[in-house]
């Protein structure tokens, strides 16, 4: 099992996850997203501490780290101090809850209360087949939880209904340029990166963008909405 923890102010956050390929879903993704939505209002202090991991992380995991948390260190083993406390019952240890996210995101009938929906910037992204059929899309909801952005509730909920990677061919576009964490996340999701294209609409001129995965990607181009006619998958 994967595990990922921190100690943050006398508590200690712990996750585990049996990981599976191409899910956009890891120890460390859980731990920070989950206490994103779990702590929203205390999220950015706590995730301000060192993050552990007993794997080597992967870019799904790095991109999170970059734009949601601050520095991390991996050992070979859980430290038997964290997993007494966990297995212990220890009240000042957190397990964070695996099941936190779901495909909801992923629906248009999901609802917001109105100072969390006037906080999430108007980015959208759709995934594409082969064929061009729309089959997948996602809208930023990160105004609770800072990793909820578009392309992650797109991948998040494309895996829950298809447990299967991107589709070959495929393409994936979004009105903004991916950030670190959904770069890391889209590269981690896809079978292989020869037959897949990732367009935007609105290049991000964030600092944090030189250290995308996709920077320089031949697989990455910026593209018009006018370029693309999107059709259901049913129709």
């Amino acid at each position: 099992m994967d595990s990922a923890w921190l100690e943050w102010n006398g508590q200690l956050y712990f996750s585990e996850v049996r990981r599976s390929l191409y899910e956009p879903h890891s120890a460390v993704t859980q731990l920070i997203s989950g206490i994103w939505q779990q702590f929203p209002g205390s999220a950015h202090f706590i995730l301000r501490a060192r993050i552990f991991l007993n794997y080597e992380p992967t870019e799904l995991c790095r991109g999170m780290m970059i734009v949601c948390a601050k520095r991390f260190t991996r050992l070979p083993s859980v430290p038997v101090s964290v997993s007494s406390r966990i297995r212990g019952g220890d009240k000042a240890a957190i397990v964070i809850d695996p099941h936190f996210f779901c495909e909801s995101s992923q629906s248009s009938g999901v609802r917001f209360s109105t100072d969390i929906a006037e906080q999430n910037r108007s980015i959208e992204a759709w995934l594409l087949d082969a064929a061009g059929r729309l089959v997948g899309w996602g809208v930023n909801t990160a105004g609770r939880n800072r990793t909820s952005h578009a392309e992650m509730n797109l991948l998040r909920g494309w895996w829950f209904k298809n447990r299967c990677p991107l589709p070959a061919g495929g393409r994936l576009i979004s009105t903004l340029e991916p950030c670190p964490m959904c770069a890391g996340a889209i590269v981690h999701c896809l079978e292989s990166q020869s037959n897949f294209r990732i367009e935007y609409l609105n290049a991000d001129r964030g600092a944090l963008m030189r250290r995308s995965i996709l920077r320089n990607s031949p697989i990455l181009q910026q593209c018009k909405i006018s370029e693309h006619s999107f059709s259901s998958q049913d129709s």
